[in-house]
């Protein structure tokens, strides 16, 4: 049985290096031909968002893309030594927004969450900010993508650490995101 190929299903090269708008654009293309809709069938249809869902996640991508090449890689493991630091201030962030959202909750007037204002915004932007630093780590793991499309041969280790770091890293990242609506 083939191996499912989500740059083919797509459309686009088979590159790490795709961004959200070339993908966006990929993805409409294929769903005008490939929508129930539009003639197309049901699974071929999931197979394209399917397809999206893969190279929409970076770490996703990165491990698609190594099995396309034969290589299998676990991105389950131990946090890398260089993203505990951040992996720290995510948790912290994100346990100061919670209680802030449960003393907002206990508020028992408006004018007693008129009063947490203050820190809510304080919140807010340290929020933003660690959401900005979990994306910057998301760039800086994807500029390796150039490295490893041009190696040969490979470093699997290499290319599985990077698979894990972007793996929790995009685990943060919704986490922190799903957070921000709660302090609005």
């Amino acid at each position: 049985m083939p191996i499912f190929d989500a740059f083919q299903v797509l459309g686009v090269e088979k590159r790490l290096g795709i961004s959200a708008e070339e993908l966006r654009e990929a993805f409409r293309e294929a769903g005008k031909r490939l929508h129930p809709d539009a003639g197309g069938g049901e699974g071929d249809f999931a197979d394209l968002q399917r397809a999206h869902d893969i190279l929409a996640s970076p770490s996703r991508r990165l491990s698609h893309w190594l099995e396309l090449r034969g290589m299998k890689i676990d991105p389950r493991g131990a946090v890398d030594d260089s993203l505990m630091d951040l992996f720290a201030g995510v948790g912290a962030t994100m346990q100061k927004c919670e209680a802030l959202i449960r003393k907002r909750d206990d508020a028992k007037s408006a004018l007693g969450r008129a009063l947490l204002e203050d820190e809510t915004q304080r919140c807010r932007e340290e929020l933003e900010s660690m959401i900005a630093r979990v994306n910057d780590r998301i760039e800086c793991e994807c500029a390796a993508f150039p490295r490893y499309e041009d190696a040969d041969p490979l470093d699997a280790t290499d290319a599985a650490r990077s698979v894990r770091n972007l793996a929790f890293l995009e685990k943060w990242q919704a986490s922190l995101r799903a957070i921000f609506p709660r302090m609005l």
